[in-house]
């Protein structure tokens, strides 16, 4: 390689020695590709088996999304089930809800002292009373993680501007030194024509001069070669560094999208805007339910209607009988009923969103693993080796992996 061809601009491209280079994932809101350049063996290996990791995250993700996906399609069928129900028989399912109401709202008339949360809110957060302790942490944690995030992107987002200041400045040593080079040349050049020109028609000795100018030579080429050795070796750190950035921010984007995705299902699930909300409405929902000890002649009676309506609801196989204890309304008011199924739709296609989000996550790392395979044959063991070590099936290729 030539003494200043190591620093010609930096091309992105389908090919490199040869070969194709691998692309990186980047955020999956933005089209821009990166590539990313090994130098060593070790490197490829450490880059399979962070998307190995991704990839076993990704399932688990989708396995919980699947429940819950699961847990709101019954709930839907349910109330098909319900609105079928012919109406003789709903009498007494009707009955029963209407005491709920009544008694609820006799319940109610004290709670709602100076109570901020709506009726559906009480009703939301009374339904999943066993999960939201577990929730609110979860939750907390979430919109803690997702800001140590973004300030991590900053971080990466400022060591990429650095470290392409870096590049800049080294390229232009090398250009620097290239022109350098290129005029002690011709000065050398000149000196030996003028000399030579002196010596022919003065025949004057001119030796001292002649040595002098070699020396120069000499030693201008002792002080090039010397500054873009150093050059050549800050070039080459300065990409690995570039390679380490581009991989952490692939991995930071990644999370940081799938954080946000979960904390906006929250957000939706429990109608708030953010964990001090949530918080908030559910300290007021506990001091609620404390002061509602004090109606235990209602309590009494309204546990009778709630068993009374899930003992009725179950003669028509609705699995989730319980849930329609704290939303009766729904049973007898249609408006009701289609607005529950609204919400709960709503939350479905969210579901269905989240998880071919970490689906088309999942196929890109899996792809981004077969490339590196399928480029560098090589490592083909080793990769083979992690994807069974992760249990990572080889058909989630888009292409059979040859052996």
């Amino acid at each position: 390689m030539g003494l200043f061809g190591l620093f010609a601009s930096k091309k992105k491209g389908k090919q490199e020695n040869g070969k194709p280079i691998v692309k990186s994932q980047r955020d999956l809101k933005k089209s821009e590709t990166i590539y990313v350049k090994f130098s060593s063996n070790k490197e490829r290996i450490l880059y399979i088996k962070d998307h190995c990791e991704m990839i076993s995250e990704y399932d688990r993700q989708i396995e919980e999304a699947k429940m819950e996906y699961q847990a709101v399609t019954s709930y839907l069928t349910d109330m098909q089930k319900i609105t079928m129900i012919p109406e003789v028989q709903r009498d007494v399912i009707e009955e029963a809800a209407k005491k709920i109401i009544q008694l609820t709202e006799e319940r109610s008339k004290f709670q709602k002292k100076n109570m901020t949360i709506s009726d559906k809110q009480y009703r939301l957060l009374e339904g999943h009373e066993l999960q939201i302790p577990r929730e609110l942490t979860a939750i907390k944690e979430s919109e803690e993680y997702q800001g140590t995030i973004q300030k991590d992107m900053e971080h990466l987002e400022e060591e990429k501007i650095a470290l392409e200041q870096q590049e800049e400045d080294v390229i232009s040593k090398q250009s620097f030194l290239k022109g350098f080079a290129i005029t002690i040349t011709l000065v050398i050049v000149v000196l030996f024509a003028l000399f030579a020109l002196i010596n022919y028609y003065t025949d004057s000795i001119l030796t001292l001069p002649f040595l002098l100018t070699v020396l120069m030579g000499m030693a201008c080429a002792l002080y090039i070669t010397m500054e873009a050795r150093r050059n050549q070796g800050d070039y080459q750190l300065i990409q690995r560094k570039q390679n380490r950035q581009i991989m952490l921010m692939n991995k930071v984007t990644i999370k940081a999208v799938n954080n946000q995705n979960y904390l906006d299902y929250m957000y939706n699930k429990y109608m708030v805007e953010n964990y001090k909300q949530l918080k908030e409405n559910w300290e007021e929902y506990i001091q609620i339910k404390e002061e509602a000890k004090k109606y235990e002649s209602n309590t009494r009676l309204l546990e009778y209607y709630n068993n009374e309506l899930i003992k009725e609801l179950k003669k028509f196989q609705i699995v989730d009988a319980e849930i329609w204890i704290y939303q009766p309304s729904a049973i007898i008011d249609p408006r009701e009923m289609v607005e529950v199924r609204h919400r709960l739709n709503v939350r479905r296609q969210k579901l269905r969103e989240r998880m071919d989000m970490i689906s088309k996550q999942k196929e890109e790392a899996a792809s981004t693993i077969q490339a590196i395979i399928e480029t560098y044959p090589e490592c083909k063991e080793d990769a083979y080796y992690l994807l069974n070590q992760y249990k990572i099936e080889f058909d989630l290729f888009e292409k059979p992996l040859t052996e």
